[in-house]
């Protein structure tokens, strides 16, 4: 039992906190008492999270005093080959159920997949099919040395090319869906009044962060030209790519999974992503990877100064500016991986612990009070009011608009998210089973895995916040990452022939084994998506790189609208940057006016002194401000008389006149 303490304390702790996990959500009477007390999906989460840590540790240190006794399974090669065949053979219907429900949830695009469009028993016979062959040349084919390190090096090449390419899609109108239209206007809007100059207000925000900061400088070189912005966003998304890449080839030895690993890093970008959705692609993937590949250098150079642990709350600082919640988990991780590396080399003395503790709390108030005097010294500097920590903080503070416009209910029935908590718990007890090992020393990796899976179960409240299809995409590159290091253990398993020694290895090493094949499958599955889907995702983009119609619609608006007509609503920024126009009317995005309807009055006081007695907008963004504020709607409809409209995809554009 002691020498598999690892296994079964990892195994009880995700069956206590699955049962927990899914009873919650599964009682809706209990799932009602819990909403009584906040957001029920973000507390339900992070009891789950703490309940595992929690069970693991305790089974852990009481296994730890059990006498080593050998189990059942250890030296019985028939009970070894069970316990191999039932964790990968359970994988089977999980998997089957997972695919077959992708199509129905919310969100989901993947009907056009290839395997939905042809019959998924053919799909499985190939995908075996591929992993036997693969199983079979690893273990039959060898290359030594640094042979063939070359191809995994231009393979990332190639990707991040493919990537730039594939990430820059300047015309949303592309697909000609309002979806996109409001995705886009929701992030663009926020850039756009802080390049003119607007400071961060309590009606003039953004729910997805202070990120507009960034770009403030950089689009002035281009005149805020809306195709600038959209390259600029390309190539941050590319950056985080490439630093996945560059952490994939510091963490896992083996090339084979390092190119089927950089596949499938690339698999949402260019084998599922038909549009675009900045709020993940690359809002919430550039920072975890930045640390992450920062973690890895410093971990594996056994960087030990305070400089070095200072830089990382340095990224956090920009993190948390960029996207607050994000920033925050990856502050919490930071910290938690520089005191789970204390208690794995040290024997612990409270005095010093209390010391350690206290630094990182330092460090996580640091970055976020330090992205909270940047805004303010924006604020400041623009001769506006201090923000209020409420104000800075409106994405984690909006549960209102969470649980209630924007709510989906937790899906139960076997799904991707249970599969991906599954494995960043199982690389979070990699990180705690170091604190029990009896020779104290450095691991660098380790601490690594700890820092991707502890980063990662923090983003992964954004899914859990609204579990639709496409926002588990925001842990895509760490679980790709994760999948391929655990993919090195099974590979082994084949390339050693162990599974013809079953009798004389441990449980946990069967264990161990039948996880990195699973992994392994997981990487090929997403690398040959990547591979397949390509070409079919690449035509479905060219709309999206054509600025002919957006242009075209620019163009339209340029003859009928005098230049310094006010403006606003719905995609009417992207529209004016390209005009090199100021729209005058600086308020919320209408696409989350609901969390602050008062910007509406404002408004209505922007257009009440605008210089210009008009106004341009859309019939969608008309439809908002009725619905939003019903009162100043009625006065702009006093006041205002529609003169011209251009009809454009499925929106209306409309120039009104005063009467």
């Amino acid at each position: 039992m002691k020498k598999n303490r690892e296994m079964f304390s990892g195994l009880t702790a995700w069956l206590v906190s699955a049962c927990f996990f899914l009873g919650c959500f599964a009682n809706k009477q209990l799932l009602e008492k819990i909403s009584k007390l906040g957001n029920s999906h973000i507390l339900i989460y992070g009891i789950t999270l703490v309940l595992f840590c929690l069970a693991f540790l305790v089974c852990m240190w009481l296994t730890g005093r059990m006498k080593g006794k050998q189990s059942y399974s250890d030296g019985n090669a028939a009970g070894q080959k069970i316990l191999f065949s039932v964790l990968l053979l359970s994988q089977i219907p999980f998997w089957i159920i997972c695919v077959a429900n992708e199509i129905d949830q919310v969100s989901s695009v993947a009907g056009r997949y290839g395997w939905h469009t042809h019959p998924l028993i053919f799909g499985i016979i190939l995908f075996l099919a591929e992993l036997l062959i693969l199983t079979w040349m690893y273990a039959k084919i060898s290359v030594p040395g640094r042979d063939g390190e070359w191809i995994v090096w231009l393979t990332y090449v190639v990707l991040t090319v493919l990537i730039l390419y594939s990430m820059y899609t300047p015309n949303i109108f592309g697909r000609g869906e309002l979806s996109d239209s409001y995705h886009g206007h929701a992030y663009f809007n926020s850039v756009y009044n802080i390049y003119q100059g607007m400071p961060y207000t309590h009606n003039v925000t953004s729910i997805y962060g202070h990120y507009a900061l960034f770009f403030k400088i950089p689009l002035k070189l281009f005149h805020g030209d809306f195709r600038a912005f959209v390259m600029m966003l390309a190539m941050v998304g590319t950056l985080a790519h490439v630093c996945a890449f560059l952490t994939l080839q510091l963490l896992v030895e083996s090339r084979v999974l390092r190119i089927a690993g950089a596949l499938a890093i690339a698999f949402p970008i260019l084998g599922m992503r038909g549009g675009y959705y900045w709020q993940v692609w690359p809002h919430r993937i550039v920072f975890p990877m930045l640390l992450l590949l920062y973690g890895a250098v410093i971990l594996k150079k056994n960087y030990r100064g305070f400089i070095s642990m200072a830089g990382g709350y340095l990224i956090c600082l920009f993190a948390v500016l960029w996207n607050t919640e994000t920033g925050i988990f990856l502050a919490i991780s930071w910290a938690a991986m520089y005191v789970s590396r204390y208690f794995s080399e040290n024997r612990v003395k409270i005095g010093k612990l209390l010391i350690n503790i206290a630094v990182h709390v330092a460090g996580i108030v640091f970055s976020v009070l330090g992205a909270y005097g940047t805004v303010n010294l924006y604020n400041i500097l623009k001769h506006s009011p201090v923000n209020s920590l409420e104000d800075f903080l409106v994405p984690l503070l909006s549960s209102n608009y969470m649980e209630g416009v924007l709510h989906l209910d937790m899906p139960l029935y076997p799904c991707a998210y249970m599969a991906v908590i599954t494995l960043f718990l199982m690389g979070t007890s990699v990180g705690l089973s170091g604190w029990f090992q009896e020779e104290k020393k450095q691991c660098w990796n380790r601490e690594l895995i700890f820092l991707l899976s502890v980063g990662a179960l923090g983003c992964l409240v954004y899914y859990i916040n609204r579990p639709a299809y496409h926002n588990l995409d925001c842990v895509a590159l760490p679980s790709a990452i994760l999948s391929a290091y655990f993919g090195q253990y099974g590979l082994r398993f084949i390339r050693n022939k162990e599974w013809k020694n079953f009798g004389k290895i441990s449980s946990t090493h069967v264990f161990r084994a039948g996880v990195g094949l699973i992994c392994t499958a997981a990487v090929l599955a997403m690398s040959t998506g990547t591979v397949l889907q390509f070409a079919q995702n690449s035509q479905i983009k060219e709309n999206f790189h054509d600025m002919e119609d957006f242009e075209g619609l620019a163009a339209q608006v340029a003859e009928m609208v005098p230049g310094n007509t006010p403006a606003f609503g719905i995609n009417i920024p992207e529209i004016y940057s390209l005009l090199q126009r100021r729209t005058e009317c600086f308020t919320m995005d209408f696409s989350d006016m609901l969390v602050r309807p008062d910007s509406l009055k404002e408004l209505k006081d922007q257009l009440e002194h605008a210089e210009v007695r008009g106004a341009f907008t859309g019939k969608s963004s008309m439809k908002i401000w009725k619905r939003n504020d019903p009162e100043t709607y009625r006065w702009f409809r006093e006041h205002y008389i529609l003169k011209d409209t251009i009809s454009f995809q499925q929106e209306e554009f409309q120039y009104y006149i005063e009467k």
